[in-house]
């Protein structure tokens, strides 16, 4: 009878909610979950009981990996900050995110899961230098123009990355990873609609790079990929004489596409 709800800062604001059953959670009490969220306007993507379920699995590194950047010298924090959002059409970058939803939170969270899933998502020493100073991110500084291609390739890299693997562990489906971006991080586009859009073998290239440092292979999932990734948009259910079709483009609120 038990299943977990995870919502997203600010809860009051952000209509995104993960709903993590457990191995033994029944099916009536999921659907009696999913169903609250909806009546409260929410949306809903479900996932495995795993370290950052979906979402932050992904998202914490995306600003672990901005640090990192910062840490090794790879660019200024206005450049990575600028890069970031221009790769991803995000509305603020990861130090400015960082800023708002507190730089403490970010530490935990990195700790945490790299305490879970080993030293690519363990944080940066800067992370952890900028949270012992109480000291917020300083945004201000000129944006680099020239080194925003490097800083946009790892970054990108990190989340096609470990996106993969999320899903090669049957943590999310590839619909539950883009909804959760677009939704609860307000992204126009999800990690594999990214991957669609740069080329997928591009994507596993990008991914590559940033997995060899810590023995982590390219996901199954990009493997030898050589086509787009396709979006399942209708989920059909037949129960004895009732069939149900549900649209699934809740950031869209489910307005019809040529699809």
């Amino acid at each position: 009878r038990v299943v977990g709800l995870h919502y997203f800062y600010h809860p009051a604001k952000n209509r995104l909610v993960e709903v993590i059953p457990t191995q033994k959670s029944s099916k009536e009490a999921v659907a009696k979950a999913v169903a609250v969220q909806a009546a409260m306007s929410k949306t809903a993507i479900t996932c495995a009981d795993a370290p950052g379920f979906v979402v932050n699995r992904y998202f914490v590194p995306w600003l672990n990996e901005a640090v990192r950047l910062l840490d090794e010298g790879v660019a200024n924090l206005a450049t990575i900050e600028a890069a970031a959002k221009e790769a991803f059409g995000a509305g603020m970058g990861p130090f400015e995110l960082m800023n708002v939803t507190g730089v403490p939170i970010a530490l935990h969270a990195a700790s945490t899961l790299g305490r879970e899933l080993g030293s690519l998502y363990a944080p940066s020493p800067r992370l952890k230098a900028q949270v012992e100073s109480k000291q917020n991110w300083p945004l201000e500084g000129e944006v680099d123009v020239s080194k925003k291609a490097a800083v946009a390739d790892r970054m990108l890299g990190a989340t096609f990355l470990i996106a993969g693997a999320l899903v090669d562990e049957g943590v999310g489906e590839i619909e539950d990873v883009d909804i959760g971006a677009r939704v609860g991080l307000r992204w126009p586009k999800g990690p594999f609609e990214l991957a669609n859009r740069l080329g997928v073998a591009k994507a596993a290239e990008l991914a590559a790079a940033v997995g060899k440092p810590y023995g982590m292979a390219v996901p199954k999932i990009f493997t030898g990929r050589t086509t787009p990734f396709v979006f399942k948009l209708v989920e059909s259910r037949v129960d004895g004489p009732v069939a149900t079709l549900t649209i699934n483009r809740p950031d869209a609120l489910n307005a019809l596409n040529e699809e």
